[in-house]
């Protein structure tokens, strides 16, 4: 079962899986029993998406940014077409 980790569990291993490496935003296959368990302590949330990449590792260290502009904070962007 595919579950995306919301918070890295505080148990270090359960039943010989370790735990402390499950990472927020991570999307993970894993046992059904793992799994519900993980969603029933809000560890996890069952990913239902079928294109979803697993192990999403490489994201880690992106945070959302603002989009740059020119302009300075609270002014209103303009579009090509605007007058």
């Amino acid at each position: 079962m595919k579950v995306r980790i919301t918070r890295t569990p505080r148990e270090q291993e359960l039943d010989g899986v370790r735990l402390d490496r499950l990472r927020p935003g991570a999307v993970r296959e894993v046992p059904t029993v793992l799994a519900e368990w993980l969603v029933a302590e809000r560890y996890a949330d069952v990913e239902m998406r079928q294109g979803a990449r697993i192990h999403e590792e490489d994201f880690y260290d992106v945070r959302d940014t603002p989009p740059s502009s020119d302009a300075g904070p609270g002014t209103p962007r303009r579009r090509f077409n605007d007058s």
